[in-house]
């Protein structure tokens, strides 16, 4: 007796339900405004209709407008725009089970509801990915692209199933529409064609013929090579053949290649949005594509130094490594806290039904599992060795590979549906060899094959029902607000009418979001160094509003060129880059006038010959136009502690009540309100400022929050500059006069309020250590010293913790804390008594007391730890002894 399949119907509804499942995923883990990298340009640019940087991705500004115009209103731009992701992510999701359901069924049409079990065991496993998760819950171009390449895999297995119909080419041309259409999201959804290419020249008895198929593959071919900068002459003879093919078809009667190359040019005819709207000059106009040369150069993308297949970056085994390290932490789904445990289960999981998948492909659905298998390579292997990555890459480069996954995870529904065929029951027969669909009846499904297919779905959602897994919580960005915060302190800290250098993306980015789309701050002018050697780009902010004072034109901005320049008196040659002219002229035309900031990410050689003449104020340096006396920057210390304390938000860094910190510190020293609104006006010159109190609510660095290693090393910049100003305190008072205790404590509690900060953000930092204790206890807070050591004990280098210890207790001792000393000392030898410092500090602190009983307790406990007395402690009892003689 058989048991019927699920009625097909149902099989759309099944893709609907995983669609609702993603986007309940991804909504639940969106975060609630901007991340770091592109997030914020890409945001930016879809509220104002922008230009994003090459290759310009119009089709995704466009789309995200219009999310941006249907849900912006009800929650907030960035949502709209990151939950536009989701939202195509989900669909990806969802094609992928579609496909392989098909797969499943071409591969053995007697399996019943077998191919809908695979389709959703690979589904959840992309959707519970790790690349494409992030990729669905931020403003990035990756999620559409999926989307795009997920639909087009399932549309070419729809041409397969009729191609022997007479419109079947129709499926085709819509294909090669929106292969055009998907450049406008991104150009790597073109690598989903080769193995739709392969697919259908395999494919038996199709009326495509194979001329035309050559003729429009060739003519895709051409697309992407002329966005890979081919010499001109190549492409000139290309473009003869092709127009010759389509002249002399067209004469035939056969007018495939015509209409496919006349849809595929529609498609790309949403790249005309850049051409209309960058003649309008948007406030983000990256490579302003004005004109039909200069938009090729961005589809090209010739901003950026072309890619260098030899010499290898890096050693290629590593190369290969770094792949396949990628792809076997995409899938991992068992969180038992033991990381060779997880990985050994994903191999003998999901990694092992891919593997299933291709062989049972190759032998049951051979045309179709090539298509899959090569565009596998072609987006992870290939790709890999094409990008040739370095080992010291600036960020993790995953998610260039998010299509090779994406292929992946249709051979591990491929596979889950053989692996349930398999424990079903002997195989039947497949489709024949012309792919003619035979009449076979469903095979029953037993009870044990339900309980597996069961469990394998089960696994592939546990990231999802396992309260606290790893991996949810890894990509729950619902507490988010990092990137968004550390823009929003760089900008408020600065005065009314400032000039900003920033240096790259992270402190960019999210900077022209606030400005553009949340209006903070719009009358700081945003200088970007990386950008602003192009000739556009400078143009672009000498006009903006309000405008960079520039004493250059355009006329002589465009003329701006590399130079090597030699010292005469010392004969030193360097390369003068063109922003090192208009660095300069920005300099030398609005000093005095204007106020001028770096921000701190900018490296030291971006900035040596102006280093010096900076002067740290926070999370931006102050151009003083003075150098100082030690070649480093200056630190203006009150400024910089009422930026933290009295400006700076900490709500999304530090588990402290910051508002309430903030609102206490302006009300106490009477600052104005202004402050608050980023415009601190008033912060200028000294100031008693009061923090007595402030440091209870300070909190600690959030542990409730996954931070990636590019936003703890931006929130590195809170302590890094806060350390200055605290040495700077602690050098002041060093030379204040011995009676003047009053102007002593005032230096000493400004610096322990900025250890304190630092320590809030990092208990580790250097100086902070070591410093910040023996601080704490000159200003009677010894129980909060003792407890800041045994919070980094066993963190530290041990040498570090040693001689911390010992500046400790001598402190300790200098203020008369001797019993606090001990205790300390005591509940430290309990739980590590063979560490012989303890002792050394007891017997110290006994000695110092001239307590010869307790020294001799100390030498007898000594002995029978380490074996021997200590000659040291021998000597020192024997002085007491005698009254110091001998």
């Amino acid at each position: 007796m058989t048991a019927p399949a699920l009625p097909r119907y149902l099989t759309p509804w099944i893709a609907v339900g995983i669609f609702f499942l993603a986007v309940l995923v991804y909504g639940f883990t969106l975060p609630p405004t901007l991340s770091f990298w592109d997030c914020g340009e890409y945001i930016t640019t879809a509220h104002i209709l922008g230009i994003p940087h090459q290759p310009g991705t119009p089709l995704y500004v466009l789309v995200g407008r219009v999310f941006d115009l249907l849900l912006g209103w009800l929650v907030s731009t960035a949502v709209a725009v990151n939950f536009m992701s989701a939202f195509f992510s989900a669909l990806a999701v969802s094609f992928v089970f579609l496909t392989v359901v098909k797969i499943g069924r071409m591969a053995d049409p007697d399996s019943g509801w077998l191919p809908q079990a695979g389709g959703l065991v690979g589904a959840l496993f992309l959707l519970f990915s790790d690349t494409f998760w992030n990729n669905a819950i931020e403003a990035e171009v990756y999620g559409l692209a999926g989307f795009m390449i997920a639909f087009l895999t399932w549309l070419a297995l729809k041409w397969y199933e009729s191609r022997r119909q007479p419109n079947s080419n129709r499926l085709l041309y819509l294909l090669y529409y929106l292969l055009g259409l998907g450049v406008g999201f991104h150009l790597g959804t073109l690598l989903v064609y080769p193995g739709i290419f392969l697919m259908v020249v395999l494919a038996r008895d199709r009326r495509l013929e194979m001329i035309d198929l050559l003729g429009m593959s060739f003519g895709l071919a051409l697309f992407l090579m002329s966005t890979m900068n081919f010499p001109t002459a190549v492409m000139t003879v290309g473009a003869i053949v092709l127009v010759a093919l389509i002249v002399i078809r067209s004469a035939q009667g056969k007018h495939f290649v015509l209409v496919g190359s006349l849809l595929f040019m529609l498609g790309l005819s949403v790249h005309l949005f850049m051409l209309i709207r960058a003649g309008l000059d948007p406030a983000i106009n990256q490579s302003q594509p004005d004109n039909f040369a200069t938009l090729m150069s961005v589809l090209r993308r010739e901003q950026y130094p072309p890619i260098n297949l030899l010499p290898r970056k890096a050693d290629f085994l590593w190369q290969i490594g770094y792949y396949y390290n990628y792809l076997v932490d995409q899938f991992t789904f068992l969180d038992v806290g033991n990381l060779q445990i997880t990985r050994f289960t994903t191999f003998i999981g999901p990694i092992f039904l891919a593997l299933l998948g291709l062989i049972h492909g190759i032998w049951r659905a051979r045309a179709w599992i090539w298509m899959v298998l090569v565009n596998y390579l072609v987006n992870a292997d290939i790709l890999n060795i094409y990008l040739n990555f370095s080992d010291h890459e600036v960020r993790e480069r995953d998610y260039f590979f998010f299509a090779g996954f994406l292929f992946f995870t249709i051979l591990i529904g491929v596979g889950a549906g053989a692996l349930l065929r398999y424990a079903a029951g002997p195989l039947g027969s497949r489709f024949n060899t012309t792919g003619a669909r035979e009449k076979i009846a469903a095979i029953r499904i037993p009870a044990a094959t339900r309980i597996i297919a069961a469990v394998l779905v089960i696994l592939a959602m546990l990231p999802m029902l396992q309260p606290g897994h790893a991996k949810w919580f890894s990509h729950d960005r619902t507490e988010n607000r990092t990137a968004h915060e550390y823009a929003w302190n760089l900008l408020a800290g600065l005065d009314r009418n400032a000039i900003l250098f920033t240096n790259g993306d992270n402190d960019t980015f999210p900077v022209w979001y606030l400005q553009e789309v949340e209006g903070f701050r719009r009358d700081v002018n945003i200088v970007n160094l990386s950008l602003v050697n192009l000739a556009w780009y400078t143009k672009q902010i000498k006009r903006a509003d309000p405008p960079l004072p520039l004493s250059y034109t355009e006329n002589e901005i465009e003329k701006l060129r590399w130079t090597v320049y030699e010292d005469p008196k010392t004969g030193q040659r360097e390369m003068v880059m063109v922003k090192d002219y208009i660095v300069n002229d920005v300099l030398r035309t609005a000093f005095g006038k204007r106020p001028i900031f770096f921000a701190v990410t900018i490296p030291q050689s971006n900035i040596a010959r102006y280093f010096p003449m900076l002067q740290m104020e926070g999370l931006a340096y102050r151009f003083i136009g003075q150098e100082s006396e030690d070649g480093m920057p200056s630190v203006d210390s009150e400024r910089l502690l009422a930026n933290c304390y009295g400006v700076y938000r900490y709500d999304a860094t530090l588990d402290g009540d910051s508002q309430w910190r903030r609102d206490e510190f302006c009300s106490r020293n009477g600052v104005s309100d202004r402050i608050q609104s980023g415009n601190p006006d008033e912060l200028i010159g000294d100031r008693e400022w009061d923090f007595h109190g402030l440091f209870e609510r300070l909190g600690v660095y959030r542990a409730d929050i996954i931070y990636d290693e590019n936003a703890n090393h931006l929130s590195g910049n809170y302590p890094a500059g806060l350390i200055r100003a605290a040495y700077d305190y602690l050098t002041r008072a060093e030379s204040v006069p011995q009676d003047d205790d009053a102007l002593y404590l005032d230096y000493l509690s400004k610096a322990e309020a900025a250890l304190t900060l630092a320590h809030a953000f990092d208990p580790l930092f250097p100086m902070v250590t070591d410093i910040l204790p023996m601080v704490q206890v000159e200003m009677g807070r010894a129980p909060t010293a003792l407890a800041n050591m045994d919070e980094i004990h066993g963190l530290v280098p041990p040498q570090d913790e040693q001689k911390t210890i010992m500046q400790l207790v001598n402190a300790l001792l200098a203020v008369e804390e001797d019993d606090l000393a001990l205790q300390w000392l005591e509940k430290r030898i309990e739980n590590d008594e063979r560490n012989p410092l303890y002792y050394q500090m007891i017997f110290r602190i006994h000695n110092t007391r001239n307590n010869v009983q307790g020294c001799r307790e100390v030498q007898a406990m000594w002995e029978s730890r380490f074996g021997q007395p200590d000659k040291t402690m021998a000597d020192a009892i024997r002085r007491m002894e005698t009254g110091g003689e001998g």
